[in-house]
Parts: C-alpha cells; structure tokens; sequence
C-alpha cells in the first residue's frame, strides 16, 4: 500500500500520479464503452422482433379481395339462402322437391356458380345421412347455374331428391326411404340455408 500511496522511482511522484490517473481513466472509458456496445445489440434486437410484421401483410393470405370486383366470388356477407319443402309433407316413393331462394343483400357486385366448391344438397333422418350430392357427384340435384349478383337481386332454383337411401359411393341402401319425419340442408358456395323439415307418408 505504501507503494501505492508513495510511488518509488527516478520521476518526482506527480508524474507517477498523472501515469495512474491515465490509466484509470483509460479502464472507466473502456467499461462505458463496452456498456454503450451491449446496450446498443439490446436495444437493436427489440426494435428488430416488430420490423418483420408489415412483411407478414404482404402475405397472399392477408391481401383482401376487392369489394367492387364482380367477379369475386359470393360470401356469407353477400347472400341470404332460404330453403322450403315443397310440399312439406310428400308420399313415399314420389320425389321431395325443395324450393331454394337467394338474395343479393350485400353492397357489390358478386358471382355465384352451382358448380363451384362447397355446394352441396343432404337429407338426413335423425343423425343418419340418407343422401349427399357429394357423395353422388353425377346427380346434382339442381341444375347447373351462375349468376353475377347485383344488391337486391334474386334468384330461385329447384332441388329434388329421388328419395332413396344410398352410402358415401351413391350405391342404394333402400330403393324407398321409410316414412318418417327428414331434414333437408342446401349450400351454394359454401353459403348455407337453414334446415327444412319435411315428412313421407304411406301412400
């Protein structure tokens, strides 16, 4: 310590003194900027986690369909299906027939197409499938038709339903459904219509 208090040497001790004082000054300046250097990389990697975020809305997924393209396809926002057996109450071995209703209620323009993915006819009694037009791809159920749909507009179609029983390869099950009370469901384009009740009677 007496060393330190008391620098021995040749040089008058304030020249040893202004030597330390250097050198002390050299490490605090060296800690600052070490300090500077760690608080810079933290501080870049936090700015750096939210700068990925507008790329992710450049992703397909994320760019929205224009409202005023026609030709964009119809959604739930745009349409509203209604579905009506008619008659409700049918014979068994005669065909159930449903009345089907659409209306443009959105505020563009919108296309629709019979024929497109997600349209789809099903009966079912009870929480059995008795037919699908997904499963018999080559009985549509109702014709084939597209539309450009303008706000307020309305279409109708007709759909039937030979009223067999048939398994997930459209192969009959029972030539003739037994009487009993069915659910009938529709959908055009992914856009569905509430269930319709209806009932076979003997004949």
């Amino acid at each position: 310590m007496d060393g330190f208090r008391k620098p021995v040497g040749d040089q008058p001790p304030s020249v040893y003194w202004r030597r330390r004082l250097v050198v002390v000054a050299a490490l605090v300046a060296l800690v600052l900027l070490l300090w500077f250097l760690i608080s810079a990389t933290l501080a870049g990697g936090e700015d750096g986690e939210p700068a990925a975020s507008p790329t992710s809305t450049n992703s397909p997924q994320a760019q929205d369909v224009d409202p005023d393209d026609p030709s964009r396809e119809c959604t739930a926002d745009d349409l509203t299906l209604t579905l009506e057996a008619s008659p409700p109450e049918v014979t068994v071995g005669t065909m159930p027939a449903f009345d089907l209703g659409l209306e443009h209620t959105g505020d563009t323009a919108c296309s629709l197409s019979t024929a497109t993915e997600g349209t789809d006819m099903s009966v079912r009694s009870g929480e059995q499938i008795y037919y699908s037009t997904t499963w018999c791809t080559d009985d549509p159920a109702f014709p084939e038709s597209d539309w450009v749909l303008q706000p307020g507009d309305n279409e109708a179609l007709q759909a039937t339903w030979a009223g067999q029983r048939v398994n997930e390869q459209c192969e009959p099950i029972q030539e003739q459904s037994d009487p009993g009370y069915y659910w009938a469901s529709v959908a055009i384009g992914g856009v569905p219509a509430p269930e319709v009740q209806f009932r076979l009677v003997e004949g």
